[in-house]
């Protein structure tokens, strides 16, 4: 076993470091800046902060200015904003308030030490793997040979850790003796507290909201019911391309189970990828802040309406802010503290996510982004290399943990990246305007949509409403200015990583060039919700630090306690509200009643009929067919017919019932004429509008079904 090392000189000065040395900016006087860090010199301790209050309360009051409303308008809630803006500078100047200290960087950098031999196999192994996938499906061999190439490739650059491995021994050993004590501290007693209301959120009502299936979930449950039927597709072509992560997990919950094929399912898998999401936000916060941040994000994020809506609709949107959170974590504390491990589990993450959600895509570019950041801040010859070395360790392992998917890819280039280039180019329309102009104008409608307007889609969101609700967005707004601010004053590269992670994670939306009326969207936006709710804990973090240093003892605590009651009540009431009132309410009258439709025909099927002679009759802009066959409990069937096609039906004995649209004055006719002995009725729907027709053949005497 050989073992290849870099020796550097650690005070060596590269090109670059002399450029960068040259830089005004990068070279101020960072002692200067610590001489005045509000953390070490607080003045008037027990004053209080009545401007970091101030500031809150006014950014909560702009909000609330711009909730949707008859004749609402920007000017009050910008003004208010601004009034909020000055309130925290001038808290600052006054040092009332200060985020939370970053964790300090290793100066030890990401050792360049790897195995050259299990380097190799893992090669050679991702290579035979590659040629085999393509077949486009997974199969034992080529899925058994990249499982194996990853695990070479990870003992390659592997450095042992034994902390971890200790501690696992120690509860093994403590388990094993009957030792394991549970104790819970007020700490825990919070966390518990949390959990529950994150869970409540979560799985309430689940089966009910939203009520309905559009199309979209009809493709995703159809092709789950393709791999419980033996298929194993690297990319499913169904709708022009999906990822599969979402349905082979739903479809091994479902085998695992003995499930049905069902939308409730299809939502329980989503909702665990948003719990396993806010896991990671946990960690995120706790890494760039403290585990008050973490549980923060976390809670906001875990009752927020955004990340509730697109994980409840169970498309693979969940899966955009699962893989963007890990990624994030691992990534910046692997850079903090020079692990390779951390550095694995970067790339791993990175390459698995692009088997998750489209707008995954653009997490590369911002992995390469990070790393710039870094060096721009951290410059070094040695820091440099290694930084180099860390950043092609990412890209080997992501790459093969996308070998699947590159495979693909390379057989199928245009349905691999329609999705995205029929965004960003004229594939399917022209440009309105010049394309730079639409950019900008994109890029400041996604910026805004926090406070403004989160787009038109009813299927994942309220249209015409912000994406955040009143605190949520009053605290997002006072992270991001008070993370800009501290940036500016002390230039460290984590607080810039999270303000550019904002925008990137916003891109796959911004960039919707050739049809703008899609942006904002709430689901290619999606991934933001991880760096937005962890500003949110930052500012909250920030608020309740300053009650409690200006506020002594009982009064301080009591104070920080009620407030941090007031938003969170507050925030999950207008949330539950949003979620469960208005979206609900508007999801039911916009989606057709297909599980009415659904429970008339299985109803039909068990008693009288069969699957074959139950019949959707097709009518524009009507319930998907298919729906109605998976609410009867027969997911991969179609009862579509068109009027055209109803004589043929005459031939059949067996009992046969039509569902028509109210207005399919066509399709009644037909069938009137084509049978005599036919009944009909009008159902009479629990919804709104969405009443429909039953028309009932009976069979022909001596028939059974």
């Amino acid at each position: 076993m050989t073992e290849q090392k870099t020796p550097l000189k650690e005070n060596e000065t590269s090109v670059w470091d002399y450029f960068l040395t040259k830089l005004k900016f990068w070279g101020k006087d960072q002692k200067k800046d610590q001489e005045i860090n509000p953390e070490q010199k607080p003045e008037n301790m027990h004053a209080f902060p009545w401007l970091t209050i101030g500031a809150l309360v006014f950014a909560l009051i702009a909000q609330l200015s711009l909730e949707p409303s008859p004749g609402r308008t920007a000017t009050l809630g910008i003004i208010l904003y601004l009034v909020s803006a000055g309130c925290l500078i001038g808290a600052m100047l006054r040092k009332e308030w200060a985020l939370t200290s970053l964790k300090p960087d290793q100066e030890v950098g990401i050792h360049t030490h790897f195995r050259v031999e299990f380097l190799a196999i893992g090669i050679i192994l991702a290579v035979f793997a590659f040629l085999l996938f393509g077949s486009g499906e997974f199969g034992f061999i080529n899925t058994f040979l990249w499982v194996l190439s990853l695990v070479f490739l990870f003992l390659a650059f592997w450095q042992k850790e034994n902390q971890v491995g200790r501690k696992l021994k120690t509860i093994w050993q403590q388990l094993i003796n009957g030792q394991i004590q549970i104790k819970l501290s007020r700490w825990g007693l919070i966390v518990l507290a949390v959990i529950a209301v994150v869970l409540f959120f979560n799985f309430h009502q689940l089966e009910a909201v939203p009520p309905e299936m559009v199309s979209d979930q009809a493709e995703k449950l159809l092709d789950i019911n393709d791999v419980l039927n033996g298929q194993s597709p690297i990319y499913f072509p169904r709708n022009t391309g999906r990822e599969v992560i979402h349905f082979y997990l739903t479809a091994a919950y479902i085998k695992l189970f003995n499930l049905d094929v069902s939308y409730l399912n299809l939502k329980v898998v989503a909702v665990f990828a948003n719990l396993l999401t806010l896991f990671f936000i946990y960690l995120l916060g706790k890494e760039v802040g403290n585990r008050w941040v973490g549980l923060a994000a976390a809670l906001f994020a875990g009752i927020a309406y955004w990340p509730l809506v697109f994980t409840r609709v169970a498309l693979r949107i969940p899966y955009y802010p699962l893989f963007v959170a890990p990624v994030m974590y691992f990534l910046i504390r692997g850079l903090r503290r020079g692990n390779i491990q951390d550095i694995l589990w970067t790339g791993f993450f990175l390459g698995l996510g692009l088997h998750g959600y489209t707008p995954f895509r653009i997490m590369p570019i911002f992995v390469v982004l990070a790393f710039l950041i870094y060096g721009l801040h951290k410059p070094g010859k040695k820091k440099t290399l290694t930084l180099v070395y860390g950043l092609s360790i990412i890209v080997i392992i992501s790459l093969v943990v996308f070998l699947p998917l590159l495979r693909y890819w390379i057989s199928n280039p245009d349905l691999f990246t329609y999705r995205a280039f029929s965004r960003l180019t004229e594939m399917e329309t022209g440009f309105q305007k010049n394309p730079l102009v639409i950019f900008f104008e994109n890029f400041w409608k996604a910026s805004v949509m926090f406070f403004w307007d989160n787009g038109s889609i009813w299927v994942h969101s309220i249209p015409g409403r912000p994406a955040l609700e009143v605190v949520s967005a009053a605290l997002y707004f006072l992270g991001i200015l008070a993370l800009l601010i501290r940036y500016i004053r002390k230039r460290q590269w984590i607080d810039l990583v999270l303000l550019v992670a904002i925008p990137m994670t916003l891109m796959p939306s911004i960039l919707s060039i050739a049809f703008p009326g899609e942006n904002p969207s709430l689901n290619r936006t999606a991934g933001a919700t991880v760096p937005v709710f962890v500003v949110a804990g930052l500012a909250l973090e920030m608020v309740i630090r300053s009650l409690r240093k200006r506020l002594p003892g009982k009064l301080g605590r009591i104070a920080a306690i009620l407030i941090v009651i007031l938003l969170v009540a507050w925030s999950g009431s207008n949330n539950y509200n949003l979620v469960f009132d208005q979206y609900y309410a508007i999801y039911r009258a916009s989606s057709w009643n297909t599980t009415e439709m659904g429970r008339v025909a299985g109803f039909f099927i068990e008693s009288i009929g069969t699957p074959d002679t139950t019949y959707a009759v097709g009518y524009p802009h009507w319930a998907d067919s298919r729906l109605i066959a998976i609410n009867a409990g027969y997911p991969g069937r179609d009862f579509a017919i068109f009027p055209e096609q109803i004589p043929a039906t005459a031939n059949d004995p067996r009992a046969k019932v039509f569902l028509l649209n109210l207005n399919d004055t066509e399709g009644f006719q037909v069938l009137e004429k084509t049978f005599d002995s036919g009944v009909s009725w009008q159902y009479d729907s629990a919804v709104e509008n969405k009443d429909f027709i039953i028309f009932f053949v009976p069979p022909v005497q001596g028939v059974a079904n």
